[in-house]
């Protein structure tokens, strides 16, 4: 239901440049199949008055396909929405303006934040908030080997110019204090989170060396 939701959103979007980022962009570039808690749709158009009418137009383009939808939060340049559908399943969609730095890519799904970018932003997340999910999100892209460690301080840098490598560090032995209940809604056993724990204690200690 969330794929088919967002597809319909970014076809809904597709006149304001908007793309798939966040976790979503990060599932449909192959690094995990994972579940999302909500749909992240970023543009990078900074005008406030097309960003509103692409809100407006997106919700009602749902409505119209029989779709509930509440406005849950909206401010300059963001809104979350709540989109219910009517056997009562609910998804919360986040629309934003963010810099990007390639043009997302057309995946099966609609627009897509590059992979350059999807994997930046992730990594970038993990940095600032440190969220469970984002662990998990940075783990499997570091298990791909599709990016060097290297490269994903590189990204994380491009993206914030006030960027500490020893606080990265830091923010990556955070990952000892995430517990087992807190990723079980993802799929991720105890032992499975065992083992992220110690990649990311490693990497931290690989940073300080």
């Amino acid at each position: 239901m969330q794929w088919d939701l967002t597809q319909l959103a970014l076809t809904a979007l597709r006149d304001h440049a908007f793309a798939l980022a966040g976790s979503g962009a990060i599932r449909e570039h192959g690094f995990t199949n994972r579940h999302t808690q909500d749909v992240d749709l970023f543009t990078n158009d900074p005008d406030p008055e097309s960003f509103d009418d692409a809100v407006d137009g997106l919700t009602l383009e749902l409505e119209l396909v029989g779709l509930n939808v509440e406005s849950v939060r909206r401010a300059p340049r963001f809104s979350q929405l709540r989109v219910t559908t009517a056997t009562g399943h609910s998804v919360d969609m986040d629309l934003a303006v963010d810099w990007r730095q390639r043009d997302p890519v057309a995946l099966a799904v609609g627009p897509v934040l590059s992979l350059e970018d999807a994997v930046g932003n992730k990594v970038s997340a993990l940095y600032s908030r440190a969220e469970a999910r984002d662990y998990l999100d940075v783990d499997a892209i570091r298990s791909s080997g599709r990016f060097t460690d290297a490269q994903l301080l590189s990204a994380v840098a491009e993206r914030d110019a006030g960027f500490d490598v020893m606080m990265f560090a830091s923010q990556l032995e955070l990952v000892t204090h995430i517990r087992p209940e807190r990723v079980e809604r993802y799929g991720v056993s105890a032992e499975q989170l065992d083992a992220i724990r110690k990649r990311f204690v490693r990497w931290a200690a690989e940073i300080r060396s």
